[in-house]
């Protein structure tokens, strides 16, 4: 009898034990399946903040190299720097002429954007922009070889206009169709010195 007295407490005791450790796996893998379930609602989100709070919580967490990454992808990237007196001039155009071109304007986006409604007036279809807070110019072809008609236009940027200018020209003439029949079409700068 005592045999079994031992024999049932040994038992209890080891099923005490096995419970005993139980709960602590049980919550091992809560917080594990907490931390996931986390990670998983802020992983692709657009907002820093939300993958900040997964690292306060989780500083060293499964997805905290992860989140670190992801938190810097979503750092603001720096925007092009406008020139002294924050102005930008832009140039749009298209292969068979139309063009207009914007300058002394306060952004990018809004140099960019006029410019673009300019071209589209005069007629240009799929209108191509560039942007600068220099001086630009653009030099144009147009030429017919063997019965057919080549347009093409060519931008550059430089610190002057003179070598905006240049810089077109020779653009033209390497990557055109009839180097002879280049011609520098608009030049302009930014902050509008272009019309001294």
């Amino acid at each position: 009898m005592t045999r079994r007295i031992y024999g049932a407490a040994a038992l209890a005791a080891a099923v005490m034990a096995a419970v005993a450790w139980a709960p602590a796996a049980a919550v091992a893998q809560t917080d594990s399946s907490v931390e996931i379930t986390f990670w998983n609602s802020v992983k692709d989100s657009r907002n820093p903040a939300e993958i900040a709070a997964y690292l306060d919580k989780y500083p060293s967490g499964t997805f905290a190299p992860l989140a670190r990454i992801r938190l810097e992808a979503l750092k603001p990237k720096a925007a092009p720097q406008p020139a002294a007196g924050g102005q930008w001039a832009a140039i749009a155009f298209a292969a068979r002429g139309a063009w207009g071109a914007v300058w002394q304007k306060a952004t990018r986006d809004e140099a960019e954007s006029r410019a673009l409604a300019l071209c589209a007036s005069n007629g240009g279809r799929d209108c191509k922009v560039a942007s600068t807070t220099k001086c630009g110019a653009m030099s144009f072809y147009t030429t017919r070889i063997r019965r057919t008609r080549y347009w093409g236009a060519y931008t550059a940027e430089g610190a002057t206009l003179g070598q905006a200018i240049d810089a077109a020209s020779q653009r033209c003439k390497a990557e055109g169709r009839s180097p002879p029949d280049c011609n520098i079409r608009a030049s302009f700068c930014a902050d509008g010195s272009h019309k001294s």
